[in-house]
């Protein structure tokens, strides 16, 4: 689906609407919002920047268990006042949430706002009518959470241009596995993922939160999943990767942003891409990317 938007409350009530269930809309003036929807049947990902404005799914709006989906919502930027079940929650940037279609509920952004929208039926999640109704409306730290952070980080990822995983189907049933197992473990890793898709999501969130780390490398890897270093390497194979290849690459694209867009000293970049020897971190640069660091950051200085 085309980025569509909206520029009246009217407009943004038939988006929404046609995006996910049946709901009500207000808004202010000057009000200015766009969806990007991507998915299949009752499953999708959707990327939301909005003004200010108040949605609801009222009573009236409820319907039979065609629309029984559980959406989680990533908070991205701005402030998402959530009410279901006679709970509220404030949802700030780098929180989640989780509401329910078949019952009511109410989303109030009070500032402009972006976040993204993990659509499934609810029998996905594998967790009970109850145990999501306890769960709705809660602030959900994803900061706190690996598994929540690596969910979002697959969703978010669809909307950059870099997708962790390149088809839309299969990040849904990853986003959603692993949304399910952090809910079912509380918000702790009590139940990690097994899917290789899966571990690979989680692999590369743990790459790109990690890459200053010397450490970093396929045993580390290994370590925080709690698999076989025979298993990452199979993970990165089954993707026609290298685990030790894509660590080193990643590393050099930092290395060739912050040349880019900073005038850090080399050495200084070097130690921001795990690596302590500037001499080192200079061949690598050059095996890598066919240049110099120095090279690289005076052509772009040119331009």
């Amino acid at each position: 689906m085309t980025v569509r938007t909206a520029v009246s409350a009217p407009e943004w009530e038939t988006l929404s609407s046609q995006a996910f269930v049946p709901l009500r809309v207000r808004t202010g003036a000057h009000f200015v919002a766009s969806l990007d929807h991507r998915g299949y049947a009752s499953a999708a990902l959707s990327a939301i920047h909005s003004g200010a404005c108040h949605i609801a799914r009222d009573r009236a709006l409820l319907s039979p268990a065609a629309d029984d989906m559980a959406l989680f919502s990533f908070q991205v930027s701005g402030r998402n006042l959530v009410e279901q079940n006679d709970r509220q929650a404030t949802i700030g940037p780098g929180d989640g949430v989780l509401y329910v279609t078949r019952s009511a509920y109410d989303l109030d952004f009070p500032d402009d706002a972006e976040l993204v929208v993990l659509q499934v039926p609810t029998e996905w999640l594998g967790l009970s009518a109850s145990t999501l109704s306890t769960i709705a409306a809660q602030r959900l730290s994803a900061r706190r959470d690996p598994l929540l952070r690596t969910a979002s980080r697959v969703v978010r990822s669809h909307f950059t241009g870099r997708p962790v995983l390149d088809d839309t189907a299969q990040s849904i049933r990853v986003a959603t596995e692993l949304l399910a197992a952090a809910l079912r473990g509380g918000g702790r890793r009590s139940s990690p993922p097994r899917s290789h898709a899966a571990l690979f999501a989680s692999f590369h969130r743990i790459v790109a939160e990690h890459l200053d780390d010397p450490r970093l490398d396929v045993s580390a890897l290994a370590a925080v999943e709690n698999v076989s270093v025979r298993t990452v390497h199979q993970v990165f194979s089954e993707r026609g990767l290298r685990a030790a290849a894509f660590i080193r690459a990643e590393r050099m694209s930092r290395a060739c942003r912050l040349l880019r867009e900073t005038t850090l000293a080399i050495p200084d970049i070097a130690l921001r891409c795990g690596v302590a020897d500037p001499s080192v971190f200079a061949r690598t640069f050059r095996n890598e990317v066919g240049m110099s660091p120095t090279r690289y950051r005076a052509q772009f200085a040119a331009d």
